[in-house]
């Protein structure tokens, strides 16, 4: 294997696309009591390096996209040994967590499961639309909440009470937000694929309502936990993130027509990232100063 080749496997992880995903672990950090936890320092890096970067390599081998994917504009060709090296990031991500408690392997654990049913040819969950939806919603979403919970005090303990129950459905609506906009710009390579997507079945405009509509909820969901727990301000500085990311997603639902997948892929992507990193930024400064 030559240094492209070595290049080419890891641009396929995606790593600065998983880094999207981590305000999920934030939020459950948050709200599972914060507090500098090595173990929940430790299963970031599992999950949003080796977990999320195996997973993802591992649906690009089967996918084996030409076309915009999430966090990639032009994605390389699919080396043959993406497999084995996707399989691999995620084995090393499980050992990672087994420095942390078996709580958190069991999960880790049934994540990967997760990834196979959406991925693979002879499952692949992914070419279902409504089971793509759930799949995400409980994988990315309740399953990383639980994970950090798990991180953070050592066990599941608490998390059937208001703040774990609430702060994961939160978790998940918010997961909900973002991913059928990815699909936007994919619509015909994963149609010519025949994967049933949400933008494939419901078409791009549908799935910029979908967005709006868990935004809201995911949001209503948040602001009664911030509300109670930290007071106006905070809930203040998240009701104005959620009037900002609407109008981004209205403005987006104008444009879906009219614009190329790459011009596509362009849009969601600043959408996402401002997403992010505003929601990430004020989580990490509630940790900080919780």
């Amino acid at each position: 294997m030559c240094l492209s080749d070595a290049r080419s496997l890891l641009i396929h992880l995606r790593l600065q696309f998983q880094l999207l995903l981590a305000p999920v672990w934030l939020w459950g950090w948050l709200m599972a009591g914060g507090g500098l936890v090595p173990g929940a320092l430790i299963g970031f890096i599992a999950y949003h390096v080796f977990l999320y970067g195996g997973v993802t390599a591992y649906n690009s081998y089967y996918d084996r996209d030409v076309g915009p994917v999430g966090g990639l504009e032009h994605p390389p060709p699919v080396h043959q040994l993406l497999l084995p090296f996707s399989l691999l990031m995620q084995a090393i991500g499980l050992a990672l967590c087994m420095l942390i408690n078996p709580v958190v392997v069991l999960l880790y654990s049934v994540f990967v499961v997760l990834s196979v049913l959406y991925s693979h040819p002879r499952i692949r969950l992914k070419a279902r639309p409504f089971a793509s939806l759930a799949l995400v919603a409980f994988g990315q979403g309740v399953l990383v909440f639980a994970s950090v919970w798990a991180a953070v005090r050592g066990s599941l303990e608490g998390i059937a009470g208001v703040a774990g129950i609430l702060g994961s459905v939160t978790a998940a609506l918010l997961i909900l937000a973002l991913y059928p906009l990815t699909q936007v710009y994919q619509v015909e390579e994963d149609a010519e694929r025949g994967d049933r997507t949400l933008a494939v079945v419901w078409g791009r405009r549908a799935c910029a309502w979908f967005a709006i509509a868990c935004t809201v909820a995911g949001t209503c969901c948040m602001l009664v936990l911030v509300l109670a727990r930290f007071g106006a301000v905070d809930a203040g500085l998240i009701l104005l993130g959620l009037v900002v990311q609407i109008v981004l997603i209205v403005r987006l639902s104008r444009t879906l027509a009219s614009s190329d997948n790459v011009a596509l892929y362009r849009r969601v992507t600043h959408l996402t990232r401002f997403s992010a990193s505003a929601l990430g930024a004020y989580l990490l400064a509630r940790l900080t100063l919780s």
